[in-house]
């Protein structure tokens, strides 16, 4: 298995200009036909984000005690979740959509989630910027900290890709997937910290909301964000999201040869 991870980098570095360039196309392909182009980008999740702040903020009024102003600690939850949301269910799609590419013999399909996530990636590098300015505007200074982000965009990165192997193999076999993933993306945007705090829970919950490897990351970008607070001061946490990560990789990696000889026969 280290084996085929080490080849898979050599791979990834051969044939980069010729990712970047699917991954140009992708980009583009999702915004040139429509009038406001690349805006749809920053304007789709940001109208998102000011929905729920309006329901929660103001409707609801949540997050009046909180040392952070609600907006701020609501956009910075969105920012990470709208990556993951976004990304997982294109890269799920990666195979199905690019089936012209399966019988080329010299081409390595488990590239083709790769594609897709960079192309999320460069969207949500554009919704982290926003964020940062909207931070900047509500009182929030900017600090090294801010630096942080990155680690935890490679880490939500890197966790996507191993989860995208397997559904995205998968995926020309049974259809379904992307439905189910549906569905499990609306409960993980309510089972994710991103409208409440943890302290809302009594202590035994609050162990079972942190197997959510999402936690990780959203708290992530809240402590670069937010509240100054290093990664390496959450040990436990740290170790937890890097094991789950490197199982999904394991099961991705697994998966995606397991069933890479049949993509032919039904796609």
């Amino acid at each position: 298995m280290i084996f085929a991870g080490r080849e898979f980098i050599r791979h990834l570095i051969r044939n980069r200009y010729l990712i970047y360039e699917l991954t140009k196309r992708d980009f583009t392909a999702q915004y040139v036909s429509n009038m406001f182009g690349l805006s749809w980008a920053v304007l789709d999740p940001l109208f998102f984000m000011l929905i729920l702040w309006f329901i929660f903020g103001i409707g609801l009024k949540t997050g009046r005690n909180m040392e952070v102003p609600f907006v701020a600690y609501l956009i910075t939850g969105l920012a990470a979740f709208n990556f993951f949301a976004a990304a997982l269910p294109q890269a799920t799609n990666a195979i199905s959509q690019y089936s012209f590419l399966v019988k080329k013999v010299r081409f390595r399909l488990s590239l083709l989630p790769v594609v897709k996530i960079l192309s999320s990636l460069a969207v949500h590098l554009i919704i982290l910027a926003v964020t940062m300015v909207i931070l900047v505007m509500n009182g929030i200074r900017p600090s090294l900290f801010w630096i942080q982000t990155l680690y935890y965009t490679a880490a939500l990165t890197l966790l996507i890709l191993g989860i995208s192997w397997a559904t995205a193999a998968a995926r020309p076999f049974f259809a379904d997937i992307s439905r189910i993933i549906s569905i499990v993306l609306r409960f993980l945007l309510y089972l994710t910290p991103i409208f409440w705090q943890l302290k809302m829970f009594p202590e035994n919950y609050q162990r079972v909301l942190k197997l959510n490897p999402l936690f990780y990351i959203v708290e992530g970008y809240r402590n670069s964000l937010l509240f100054h607070k290093f990664f390496w001061e959450e040990p436990l946490q740290t170790l937890y999201f890097w094991g789950v990560t490197l199982f999904f990789i394991i099961l991705g990696i697994a998966v995606f040869r397991r069933l890479k000889p049949h993509f032919a026969d039904v796609v």
